[in-house]
């Protein structure tokens, strides 16, 4: 086998009085200045090809990609989001500018980062040829320090031809704010929210109100966490009232608890996320849900806008008295990433409700119960795939789920109940209405004078529950015609005089519902749906 020879540690270790330790130290040496050698060389070699760095004075050389910078909305002691805009370079050859200060210097509720650094003042700022650099911009304001919630200052760009300025303006809102109590910095107070697989308590961020409570509309109210209203307590949110809920809060409504919402025609309860940039304005799954667990009872929403959810309402099945699990009336839930209102075995009425722009299902309902809804317009325009369950409105008596070893479990109940009833049911899919059903429980369910959105030009659909012509099940319907809604798109779900719905509703259901949506009397010749139609050119 060939064996390579050292021919240098050979006469060294032969000829040489050196030691061993003072061998190693000397191939140290070497090989110390053999790498100061190389890099030498190296950056005398770079140096000789590199053009020596050159930045002049600015002289009107630079303009911005904005004059204002509109931070939104934000809350007291809260800080806003990250904002930006650009500084660009116009000349051929690099820059500096004298200075990029705010108006109010180290007292100012803004802060900078500028081309990486943070602060509030930076001189002698180098932009490179044809180039540009970021301005970041955020703000945490307090709200008793300002003489107006309207909350405006100049961002100062020097050169040596003069001053630009980039006004900075937000609107600062007190609040109050509701959070679990923290414990230490890894650990904040939780509820319980059900069971694993296993058996173990799922819990979540959160905190219980310990006695009836009323959150009023004096003030937004900003929530972190889930509220969980535990039995025999009231949670109330009186009318008017705004509650912007952070990422992953709710509320929970525990067996035995109640939930009222009393919004008005006049003030009306909104119910969204906390990201008050126009971007997000109809963004889904923002926060989690308002989930009314199993038992329970006098839950109630008047007048309320609920969007932005991973699903806007859950409600879960009855107690033993078979009491009314909620009561949803002249209320609007939009864009949420799942449901608009799931029910599972549960007891719901509702009259002019309007959902729209959902990730599954407007309406959804399984595993049977009790429901009655009057005068709704149930639709779904969002953007995702949906297949028949997903459909706008479904219903069921049957609910499939999966053990802990993956295998499908199917639970039936009795669907005693399911009125839908002078009500739009519609969207962008072909089949935005389905009924499937388990032999092993009840199924009974009537939709009347309703418009329903529902084309299967090959028959696919073999279902004796998707027979139109039946009518214990359906009448006076009308299948596939135009709603002529203002927009879907942007949830304008106002009908036009065009719409199909247009006097297709039962005026003895409606003398039941006798104002729409907008509190326009409905009872003289009544269109179906939560709107009344009206013409846009007047």
């Amino acid at each position: 086998m060939y064996k390579k020879k050292n021919i240098g540690e050979n006469k060294l270790s032969r000829s040489s009085n050196l030691c061993p330790a003072k061998w190693k130290c000397l191939k140290v040496h070497y090989s110390l200045a053999f790498v100061l050698w190389a890099i030498f060389f190296l950056s005398m070699s770079l140096g000789s090809c590199r053009k020596p760095f050159q930045a002049a004075a600015s002289h009107g050389d630079f303009r911005v990609s904005a004059d204002t910078v509109f931070l939104d909305s934000v809350f007291t002691g809260i800080s806003s989001p990250t904002y930006h805009f650009k500084i660009y370079n116009e000349a051929s050859h690099s820059i500096y500018l004298d200075e990029i200060a705010l108006e109010k210097g180290d007292a100012s509720f803004y802060r900078l980062n500028v081309d990486g650094v943070a602060g509030k003042r930076f001189r002698h700022v180098l932009i490179p040829a044809r180039d540009s650099i970021y301005v970041f911009v955020e703000l945490t304001a307090d709200i008793h320090a300002l003489s107006d919630p309207v909350y405006e200052e100049r961002l100062h760009i020097r050169d040596a031809a003069g001053q630009k300025d980039v006004l900075l303006t937000s609107f600062v809102k007190d609040a109050y704010f509701l959070y679990p109590q923290r414990f230490s910095a890894h650990r904040v107070d939780s509820i319980r929210i059900g069971e694993n697989a296993q058996g173990n308590p799922v819990r979540v961020a959160g905190f219980l109100i310990g006695s009836d409570t009323t959150l009023t509309a004096d003030k937004p109210v900003v929530i972190y966490g889930h509220i969980g209203v535990p039995q025999g307590k009231t949670l109330t949110v009186a009318p008017g009232a705004h509650l912007y809920f952070h990422f992953n809060s709710g509320i929970v409504v525990y067996e035995g608890g109640s939930l009222h919402i009393d919004g008005t025609l006049a003030h009306p309860v909104i119910l969204e996320d906390d990201r008050m940039q126009a971007d997000f304005e109809n963004a889904p799954g923002m926060w989690n849900f308002i989930w009314l667990q199993a038992g329970s009872v006098n839950n109630r929403i008047r007048h309320a806008v609920i969007k932005n959810a991973v699903a806007g309402v859950i409600a879960h099945p009855v107690n033993d008295n078979g009491d009314k699990v909620l009561d949803i009336t002249d209320t609007q839930i939009y864009n949420c990433s799942a449901f608009g209102l799931f029910a599972a075995a549960s007891y719901v009425t509702g009259n002019n409700l309007v959902i729209n722009n959902c990730g599954s299902s407007a309406l959804h309902m399984v595993l049977g119960g009790r429901y009655d809804f009057r005068h709704c317009t149930l639709v779904n325009y969002g953007t995702g795939i949906r297949n028949l369950r997903d459909a706008a409105v479904y219903v069921s008596n049957a609910y499939t789920t999966y053990d802990q070893n993956g295998n499908p479990v199917t639970y039936t109940y009795d669907l005693t109940q399911c009125d839908i009833l002078n009500s739009i049911i519609y969207g962008n899919s072909t089949v935005e209405f389905f009924a499937e059903a388990d032999d092993a429980a009840q199924m009974r369910f009537r939709v009347h004078n309703s418009l329903i959105r529902f084309e299967d030009p090959q028959h696919r659909i073999d279902s004796p529950w998707m027979d139109f012509s039946d009518t214990n099940l359906y009448r006076n319907n009308v299948l596939n015609g135009e709603p002529a809604f203002e927009a879907p798109e942007d949830n304008n779900l106002h009908i036009g005089p065009s719409s199909a719905a247009v006097l297709l509703a039962d005026p003895a259901v409606s003398a039941t519902v006798p104002l729409d949506l907008d509190g326009n009397d409905r009872t003289g010749a009544p269109d179906s749906g939560a709107f009344q139609h009206r013409d846009p050119d007047n």
